[in-house]
């Protein structure tokens, strides 16, 4: 992972060794879970044949497995994210490759972007089908970096779309 400091005064540059780790700590574990969701759905897909079940309906046991990934989910975010980031929701949707498998392939740059002392913004650039990004949003809340927003864009566009975490 290549950092680069983008309109950082040098006084805030070492807090970047603060406040990266906990962030793509946090997305490394968000990872793991939905691909762990993603092979138990796979799992209960194969079970549908025996049990009869058309391959277009859910398994009796799907909202067992979503009310499991939303309970870990809020377990990972609680205490590392804002009120207001949780408002946004939690992603309610898995796959692969998941949403920051990136993380995982230590194959990606990051922006450390930081004028003021209450706040630092982490832009992750990587390559999926397209070259992407995430923009973290991170404020000092009571002494501890919490992430508050999430964006995602186009690495060709200037726009930012608003995302859940």
């Amino acid at each position: 992972m290549r950092v680069n400091y983008k309109n950082t005064p040098e006084k805030y540059q070492t807090l970047a060794e603060i406040i990266i780790p906990p962030l793509l700590d946090l997305l490394k574990s968000l990872t793991m879970l939905e691909e762990e969701i993603f092979d138990r759905n796979r799992a209960l897909d194969k079970k549908k044949e025996g049990l009869g079940i058309p391959a277009n309906q859910l398994h009796p046991m799907w909202n067992e497995l979503m009310d499991d990934y939303f309970q870990r989910q809020m377990q990972l975010l609680t205490g590392r994210v804002t009120q207001k980031c949780l408002e946004g929701g939690v992603r309610n949707s898995y796959g692969s490759p998941s949403e920051y498998n990136y993380v995982k392939r230590n194959d990606f740059s990051v922006d450390f972007i930081m004028t003021k002392a209450e706040e630092a913004r982490i832009i992750t650039h990587f390559q999926e089908a397209l070259e992407m990004k995430h923009q973290f949003v991170l404020r000092l809340v009571d002494g501890n970096w919490l992430l508050d927003q999430k964006f995602y864009g186009f690495e060709d566009e200037e726009t930012w779309y608003l995302d859940s975490i």
